[in-house]
């Protein structure tokens, strides 16, 4: 039986637009009641997190043994204009995280999580030169605010993840349908990151500051093939390997530019790195697909909704994105992992932290776990029908029922060593 390190995390996430409820003043709110939502749903009042049921929730973490809780902050509530900054939603959060405290769940707390105010979204959202030093401000005012009560800060969640979907692609906002946005807004959302982590070492006086990467593994459908494995490592370049390039050279490569220029302010501003992973994609070269790098997925069994796929589980693959970004030389956290495969849930969570404990023994630096997600939410462009919670989630009633996961990542925690 493997130990966890001593001190090691366990949590659960969560973030704000897709839990609080009542979130008009962003882009995706607008994006919903222009009836964009696969399965025709809204978030609407979401798990009611604005309303109370946070604290419901969080001591219910705390019964189940988690440790901390990650979270995030809705820009578009503590900033619905531009300036202007509403104090009762900071007190909101306080109230929160105060009784985040009274349970002992340490915070991770993530200052944006893809929502942007509506101010922002029709500047052109994260294609506008503007919007990193806004962030700035933004980040400011949240340390200020909040920087007391948070043990580690994350600035941006998975920005490759929103530039590709939103900027690049349709699905979700801004739907822009351009490469060339894409790389724009992924370059400013860096651009942010890198103020937002001056700001905090600024504003407080020891922060622990990182940011969140979703790292699937992209690997050759036949390693044995030539293009298989050019396909595969093109995708990973343009989806992992030019954001973390940069992060760890302070310079801008292609595709974010299309000359390389340097970015200084990128360099080493982390004090610690998260990990989403969810799956692995195998990658066959495919002529066709022009606007995929030439490669199509084709993992089987693989973990698949209505429009979107999850990739196939895989636990070593994790493990090697966690050993990649150990060359950053700084603490990995894996700040999101779970399915929304009912037949999987148990065996998905067990298998991946038992292969984390392995690591950990072996000399990895991970320091936490984060299952996605504590209860059922909001799951973006997919709605209501993808449901990850621990927690399931009755929207008619908002009455919470322990998924069987919950009761095994407890055990696991509980006895602070891999589950065989």
């Amino acid at each position: 039986m493997r130990e966890f390190p001593e001190g090691f995390l366990f949590g659960a996430a969560t973030s704000s637009h897709q839990v609080e409820g009542g979130n008009v003043h962003n882009d995706w709110w607008d994006w919903e009641q222009a009836g964009k939502i696969e399965d025709g749903t809204t978030s609407g009042d979401a798990a009611g997190w604005w309303a109370g049921r946070a604290e419901e929730d969080l001591a219910k973490a705390a019964e189940l043994g988690h440790r901390a809780h990650r979270m995030s902050l809705e820009w578009s509530r503590l900033e619905p204009e531009v300036g202007r900054f509403d104090g009762d939603a900071f007190e909101r959060y306080r109230e929160i995280l105060r009784f985040a405290a009274s349970r002992d769940l340490t915070i991770l707390c993530t200052l944006n999580h893809f929502t942007l105010p509506r101010w922002i979204a029709k500047m052109g959202g994260w294609t506008h030169p503007n919007v990193p030093a806004l962030f700035e401000g933004f980040a400011t005012r949240a340390a200020d605010a909040l920087g007391p009560h948070v043990a580690l800060w994350a600035t941006l969640n998975e920005p490759s993840v929103l530039a590709y979907m939103g900027y690049a692609g349709t699905r979700w906002p801004p739907g822009r349908g351009s490469m060339r946005a894409c790389f724009t807004a992924m370059r400013h959302m860096l651009d942010a990151h890198a103020l937002g982590y001056r700001a905090l070492h600024r504003t407080l006086p020891q922060p622990r500051v990182g940011i969140v990467l979703n790292m699937p593994r992209f690997a050759p459908a036949d390693p044995s093939r030539a293009l298989d494995r050019w396909a595969a490592a093109a995708q990973d370049w343009a989806f992992n390997g030019a954001a973390l390039h940069a992060l760890a050279e302070g310079r801008y490569a292609f595709p974010l530019r299309a000359i390389p220029a340097p970015a200084p302010l990128l360099r080493r501003s982390f004090d610690w790195v998260g990990l989403n992973f969810y799956g692995r994609y195998d990658v066959r070269f495919d002529p066709s697909a022009v606007g995929e790098a030439f490669g199509r997925h084709v993992q089987t069994p693989t973990v698949r909704t209505e429009r979107n796929d999850w990739g196939q589980p895989d636990p070593g693959a994790m493990v090697a994105q966690l050993e990649r970004l150990s060359a950053l030389g700084v603490p990995l956290y894996v700040t999101e992992n779970g399915t929304c495969d009912e037949t999987q849930r148990t065996d998905y969570l067990r298998s991946h932290l038992e292969a984390i404990a392995d690591a950990a023994h072996e000399g990895l630096d991970v320091r936490g776990y984060f299952a996605w997600s504590l209860v059922d939410n909001f799951e973006w462009a997919e709605g209501w029908s993808t449901r990850f919670g621990h927690l399931a989630l009755d929207r008619e009633t908002q009455a919470r029922t322990e998924r069987e996961t919950a009761r095994a990542y407890a055990e696991v925690i509980a006895r602070g060593a891999r589950a065989d």
